[in-house]
Formats: structure tokens, sequence, C-alpha cells
């Protein structure tokens, strides 16, 4: 009843105060109406113009004074002529603003009547500074409304105190907001010994600081406080968490920002000012941030703006405005949008938690975890090494036994082709000719080469080997190949001076390294200066992590993703030393042993392990700040990978006629600019070129795979081969290698289908269709190799089955997390964090970690694959060995 009298005389006093002014014949002069008596929680309605202004100075009990006052200004009356402005102060802080509030929107100029705006707590509970010991005189607000209108406004003004401004760990606030009416709450990092927000015990720890008396219920409080304190302090630092996850979702796409500002006055609550403290993040649907108490110790204020256009949040793709109309039949359209709700009021909805990350502890669990992980190749790599010893002294003494025995005979040479006789064949192999065909598929008859019958094939290379690596012994002696039996065989393709061999290999290892080293150092260089541009600005659009799973640590803002990586390099590094075993094997063979099996360059391998290794450090420098323009390091890499272990495949049947090195990388180098252009421009016309070139490349490369590497085209290969079909339909277009044509004529199909799918999708993340492609080809082309070794009737060794089995199965469980995306570079950040989702393995690892785990296993599982493939050919004469 009290407070309802007290209106109605405000409102009496104010129409009595406007009648007068009315009434007053002197309109220069300036009225000001001051009153201190105004009371939060009430709305008052008075009226302004150019010759009466107010000056209200709001007070309430000392309660209020614990959360900060919030200013609601509305006028259905002011205009742009005649702006209403409003300005709030405190003792430590001023706010100005105007009304109306016009705001520019895709439909037009909208303007908003209402503006609510939250004043800084100078006397935050939280505060430990002896200034905030006196609240009596804190946190009273002063509004004073003026405007230059000639006519009254009438202002209605509501004052009130924040509800559940201070945040509480793992509680849900739900809230809504407008350009208009920003709004922000802050969380301490202190919650208290059951982490649960006592605004009476904190009052009494300010009382208890600022030397006050206490009474009997505060010392109790305080009692109580310090001993849970103490307990938990001696729980030890490990096992407590530093840093928090703020959790933000709502259920509409209206463009926000969201502002993380320190425990300072005053706090930035429009749409420029943010840029000046804190972090601050765009979101529409779902948003987040992980927060450590080193960076605020205190806590943080959170603040939440609705952006007045949706520019920010998504993007309109106008560079295919002028499409071909063909292009529409692909799918394509004149300008790609993503959909988003329109709101008229552009009302917002907000649900926010804050919930407590891992403990130091926890990280080092989860660190040591995927640490064991991949040393436990290590240790089985040490199991097998003494076991193989083990079992060579094992075979060490039974021959030792044998021959005091006298039971070891002489060993035959194992290839003595002067004491085999079989008919010899001479076949021309030319471009486009059906002569390289035999009658079957197998390996059962022998492949022998004459003397003197041997193809001329270039060993020599001014890039590769040095001057004093000749040629073959009969340099001048045709250059076609000599068969025996109608059959290829690798004995006729591994002519060339082991040392010729050995230096060619060698040249992929200098290449790679070379590559590594100056592609990796302004790799490093470059994701230092993001980060320390991250940290300086503020800005969390500038790297596309998974908010909800990035946990920091000490520089890096996504320590996991970074961490995770290091399965690469320690596999990597596993398989250098494997091959560096088998390197040393190899150089204690005989000189006759070295001429049997498969020719080896280990110069490959090792660039094979060298490039997983750099994959990992790229991979790491790539995800400390993941963004468009730097997604190619983490690509680049696994480029290299595919193409050398297409190579490896090729060399094993092909040794002489295998690529040269700085061919290889040469190609890779027109890979990364293809995938470099698709991501800066990949319109429509860049696709169907690309495509157009993938196709015509599987298309050679078919050819060059069926007639075993011996295809050439020539001006007249299309002219002859169209008289083939035009004379003889049927059996121009039957294979002569029925086995090797249908695995052809199915890869062939694959990269048809994933050419169409890269059209039909036209995605920006280019870079990843480019390395489907290429992965999709080496996993085919190693299916190809398996089933033609079958076909030809060749064994292969049970580890080496185990190795085929594990890779496929890794590959394919490893594809589901490389799909199940929580980022994504081709969207605004804004929409990239839409996909954003909790860690799921050991709280410090979610989906794309896990595929770091996995695809790095499954490449070293590969790795050994190729390595082994072959091992059951050791002690075969290569005469024996198809080539396919």
């Amino acid at each position: 009843m009290a407070v309802f009298t007290f209106i109605l005389f405000s409102l009496l006093i104010s129409h009595l105060t406007l009648v007068f002014s009315e009434n007053n014949v002197n309109t220069n002069e300036i009225i000001f109406h001051y009153n201190n008596t105004y009371k939060y929680n009430v709305p008052y309605t008075v009226y302004v113009n150019k010759n009466t202004e107010y000056i209200m100075e709001f007070g309430g009990d000392l309660e209020s004074y614990d959360t900060p006052a919030r200013v609601t200004v509305a006028s259905d009356f002011a205009n742009r002529t005649y702006p209403l402005f409003v300005t709030a102060r405190q003792q430590k802080g001023v706010f100005s603003w105007q009304l109306p509030m016009l705001v520019q929107t895709l439909g037009g100029l909208e303007q908003f009547t209402n503006i609510s705006r939250t004043l800084c707590p100078h006397n935050n509970l939280f505060a430990e500074d002896e200034d905030t010991c006196d609240i009596s005189s804190l946190n009273t607000p002063i509004v004073h409304l003026t405007s230059s209108s000639p006519a009254y406004i009438k202002v209605t003004i509501y004052v009130e105190t924040v509800q559940d401004f201070y945040i509480k760990l793992n509680s849900i606030t739900n809230f809504t907001s407008t350009p208009s009416q920003p709004k922000y709450y802050f969380y301490p990092f202190d919650q208290g010994p059951n982490d649960m927000i006592d605004l009476p015990t904190q009052n009494a720890r300010r009382k208890f600081a600022c030397n006050k008396e206490l009474d009997e219920s505060e010392q109790k409080r305080l009692d109580t406080y310090f001993v849970q304190s103490n307990f938990r302090s001696v729980s030890g630092w490990m096992s407590r968490p530093k840093s928090v996850i703020v959790l933000i979702e709502s259920e509409d796409d209206i463009c926000a920002v969201v502002s993380i500002q320190n425990f300072s006055c005053p706090v930035f609550d429009n749409e420029r000012d943010i840029l000046y403290d804190g972090y601050y993040l765009t979101m529409t649907r779902r948003g987040g941030i992980t927060l450590t108490q080193d960076t605020f110790p205190m806590g943080f204020y959170i603040v939440f703006i609705v952006k007045t256009s949706d520019d920010d949040c998504t993007e309109r793709n106008s560079g295919n405005g002028t499409l071909p109309t063909m292009a529409h039949y692909f799918g394509w359209s004149e300008e790609s949008v993503v959909e988003v709700e329109i709101n008229d009021g552009r009302v917002k909805t907000f649900s926010f938690k804050i919930i407590e990350t891992i403990s130091y502890q926890e990280y080092a669990i989860a660190a040591g975890a995927a640490l064991g992980f991949f040393l436990s190749f290590y240790v089985a790599f040490i199991i097998v090494i003494l076991c193989q010893r083990k079992k060579m002294m094992v075979t060490t003494e039974s021959e030792t036994s044998q021959t005091e025995e006298g039971l070891i005979t002489s060993p035959s040479t194992p290839h003595d082709a002067a004491n085999v006789t079989t008919r010899r064949r001479r076949v021309n192999v030319i471009s486009g000719n059906s002569a390289m065909s035999s009658s079957g598929e197998t390996s059962s008859q022998r492949c022998l080469i004459g003397e003197g019958d041997v193809a001329q094939i270039d060993c020599s290379s001014s890039s590769d080997t040095e001057s004093d690596f000749s040629t073959m012994d009969d340099a001048n002696t045709d250059k076609d190949v000599y068969l025996v039996g109608g059959k290829l065989c690798v004995a006729n393709l591994a002519r060339c001076r082991p040392r010729v061999l050995s230096a060619r290999s060698k040249m992929y290892l200098w290449n790679v390294l070379t590559v590594a080293v100056f592609y990796t150092l302004p790799v490093i260089q470059l994701v230092v200066t993001y980060q320390r541009l991250l940290n300086q600005s503020g800005n969390q659009d500038l790297c596309y992590f998974n908010f909800l799973c990035a946990h920091p640590l000490m520089v890096l803002s996504d320590f996991n993703h970074v961490y995770s990586n290091l399965g690469y390099v320690l596999l990597g590094l596993l398989f250098l030393m494997l091959v560096w075993r088998r390197h040393n094997k190899h150089k204690a063979k005989s000189a006759v042993e070295k001429e049997l099996g498969i020719p080896q360059h280990f110069g490959l391998l090792y660039a094979m392990g060298v490039a997983l290794v750099s994959e990992g450090l790229l991979s790491a420098a790539y995800h400390v700040c993941p963004n468009s323009m730097n997604f190619q390091f983490d690509t680049s890499f696994m480029y290299v990978t595919s193409v050398l272990c297409m190579v490896k495949i090729y060399q094993a049947r092909h040794p002489d006629i295998n690529a040269r090195a700085h061919a290889t990388f040469g190609v890779l180098a027109l890979i990364i600019f293809i995938g470099l252009v698709g991501v800066l421009n990949a319109n429509f016309y860049f696709w169907i070129a690309f495509t157009i070139l993938h196709l015509v490349t599987c298309l050679f490369m078919t050819f060059q795979i069926y007639y075993l590497g011996r295809f050439k085209w020539e001006g007249g290969v299309v002219w002859r081969a169209a008289r083939e079909v035009s004379r003889r339909p049927l059996a121009a277009i039957t294979p002569t290698h029925c086995g090797r044509g249908v695995l052809l004529l199915l890869a062939n199909l694959a990269n048809w289908a994933i050419a169409a799918y890269g059209v039909a999708q036209h995605s920006r993340d280019f870079a990843s269709h480019l390395l489907l492609v290429l992965m999709s080809n080496l996993f085919l082309y190693t299916l190809f190799y398996i089933v033609m070794k079958l076909l030809h009737r060749e064994s292969i060794r049970w580890y080496s089955w185990v190795f085929i089995a594990v890779t496929y199965t890794v590959w394919f469980g490893s594809s589901y997390f490389y799909l199940d995306q929580s980022t994504n570079w081709a969207l605004t950040p804004a929409q990239s964090r839409r996909n954003n989702r909790v860690c799921s393995l050991l709280q410090l690892y979610d989906s794309h970690d896990i595929w770091h785990f996995l695809s790095s296993a499954a490449m070293f599982f590969s790795f050994n694959m190729y390595l082994t493939i072959d091992d059951n050919l050791t002690n075969v004469p290569r005469s024996e060995i198809m080539v396919f």
C-alpha cells in the first residue's frame, strides 16, 4: 500500500511539473527534474523535451547491490530526427545510448524503441580490492534523460536487479535477447567448497576481508567455508580442473556474438566495442569455448549480443552467378545460400551451461594412454626380433649338427639359365598391339632370358646417377623385349645394375627430405603467427576448432588435436627402423641371393617412412589453428604418401622402367597446385576441367597397366583402334587378358562414380575430394596387385595376410570417424560450430582424434603390407616372376 501511494505521489508531482512547464512563458529555460527516491523494480513514466530533462537516482536495499542494475528505457515517440538520449552513470562508469536504435537489416532499416543495458557491477561480490568494502555508495545508478524534441516525448523507465547474474557450475540458464537488449552474466571460478555459489557466505567473506564485524550466523558460515576449503586444497592440484567449457545452445538461426571478458569494468556489450577486450565468437544454433583460470583468475563475464544482420554467420556464394544451362543438370544453382529462418523481431533464445573440463591428472592419463598405445607397437617389434633371433639360433645349431654328421651337400645354384633348355620366341611389343598376349594368366611356364636376347632399357640418368654408372653391357641391342612362352617376366625388366637402381631409389629419399624441410619450416612459422594472433585479438573465428572438445595446454589452444598426431611420427619412425633392419639383412646376402626375388628399392621405402613422419608434423601444425588457408598442410603429405605407395607397387614388377624421383615429385607438385586452385576457386568450370583431367589420367594409366608399361600414345593408335572396332567389333572389345581387363574395368567404373559424385556435390572442400581420388585409387591398385598375385598362383605369407586384413579393417573403421566431422572450414565459423561435439574418448579426444589414431595405424599396417607382400618370392628366380 505504501509503494502504491508513493507511485501516485510521484505521478502527481510529474503531472504538476508538466503543467507548470507548459505555462512557462520563457521556452529557452531548461528545467531539470532531480529525484533520488526512485526505487528498483518500479516502472516510471516521464515526459521529456528540449526544455525538460530528468535526472533520476535509483536506490534500494543493500541486498540489491549484490547484483548489477539493469536499466530499460522505452519510448514510441522518439524518432530519428529528435532521438532520446539516455545516460546512466555510477561511481566508476558512464553508459550512454539513444532511442530509437536504428538497425540495417536485409529487409531494410529497422528501429528498436526499447533498449535495455546492464550496468557494470563495481561492487562484485567476488572482487578483492579494498574499494568494494564501502558498498553503501556503490552501484546506485543515476539516469539522465534528455532530448532536443520541441514536443514532449513520453518515456518509460524501469530499473531492476539482474536475476541469476552469478552463474553456478552445471546449471542451465535460459533467456532471450535482441540487438537492443544485450545481456551478460558472471562466472566465478571460486564456486565454493561444494561447487555451489553461496551469496551469503560470499558476503561474509567480503566483510571479513574488509575488517568488518560479523554476526553469529556469518561467522559460522565463514568457519565452515574455511574448513571445507582447506580439505579441498589437501586433495592436490593435479586432481582439480583448471578450466571450464561454456556450452551455448539456441533454437533459431539468428546470428549472435558471444564475448568473454575479464573481471573488470566497463563491460563491453555492443558489436563494435567487444573487439577490444577478451574473446569473442559468432554463433547461430551452437557455440562453445574452453576457458582457463590462468587467463581469467577471478572469473569472467559472458556477454550475449544479437547481431543486427546475419551476414557474419552465413555466406552467399555469388561466384556461380553466370552458370551455363548445362550446370543445372549437375545439381548446381545460381546462388548457394545456407537456409536461415527469418525472425522479424530478431528475438533470439539462448540456453547455456558451464561445465568443468578434465584435470591435469586426467590430461596425463589420456595422453599416457595414447602414448602407451603407440609404444606397444615398439614392444611388439622387439618381441618379433627376439623370436626371430631365437629361431635363427635354433636353425644354426641344427645346421651345425648336420654338418658334423656329414649330411650337408653342396647347394646347387638356384638359377642357372645355362642348364635349362627351352623354346625362345621373340615378341615385338608395339603400341596398341596385342602381341603381349599369352594363352593364360598363370605363371606355370618359366620365362627365361637367352644370351643376347634381352630388352634394352635405359638405366642411366644424369639427374639420378653419377657419370660412371654405365648402362647395360650390350648397349646397342634391339630395344624390343624377348620372351619365352609369351610371358613377360621381371627378369626382362630388371637388367639395370644394382648401383643404378640404388641411386635412383635414394633420390626418392633425398627429394622427400628436401620437400619436408622446406615445407615444414614455413608452416611452423605461419601457425605460430596464427596462434599469437588468436591470443592477441581474441577472435575465435580465426580457427575452426571443435570448441566443445578443444583442451588448451600451455601455448596451445587445442592441445588434444595436436597431440593426437603423435601416432604418425612414432609409427613412421618405427617403419624406418623396420626398413633399415631389412636393408641390412639384404646387404648381408650374397651376390647370387640378391639376384633372386623382387628387386628392392629401399630408398623408396625410406621415403615412405619420412613421408609418414612429415604427415604427423604438418597435421599437428595445421591443428594449431585449422582454417581454409592452411588446410593443404594437413593433406599435402597424404598426397605424397599415396603416390609413393602406388609407385612402390608398380616398381615391384617394373623395376627398371619405374618413374624417376624428379618426375614423381613434379607430378606431386602439380597435384598440390590443383588442390590449391580448387580450395581458392572451385567453380563450375574448374570442376569440369578437373574431372576431364581425372578421367583421362585414369584411361592412360589403364592402358599402361594393361599393356605392362609398354603402351605408347602415337598418332596412329586411335586410327588403328577405330579400324579394328569397325572390322571386328566383338573381337576388338574382348580383352585378351580377362582377369586384368575385368579388374581395370571395375577400377575405371569406381573412378567414374567418384568423378560424378564430386561434380554433383561441388563442395568447397576440394582438397578432401582430391585426397579421396588418390586414396581410392591406391586401394584399388593394391587390390588389383593382390588379385593378380593370386591369379598367377603366387602364395602370400601368413603375416602379410594379417597385414592385409588389419589394413583394410582399420582403414574402413577410421573412415567412419573421418566422415563424422565436428568442424568444417568450408562453412562460416558460426555454421561450423553447429557440428561441434563434446569429447568421446577419455574425456580428451573427439572423433577426429580417433581418426588420427586409427589412420596412423592403418598407414603403418599398409606400409608393412607393401614391405612384406612379396616375401614369398624371396628365393624365386626373377625369370619365374610374372609382370602385371
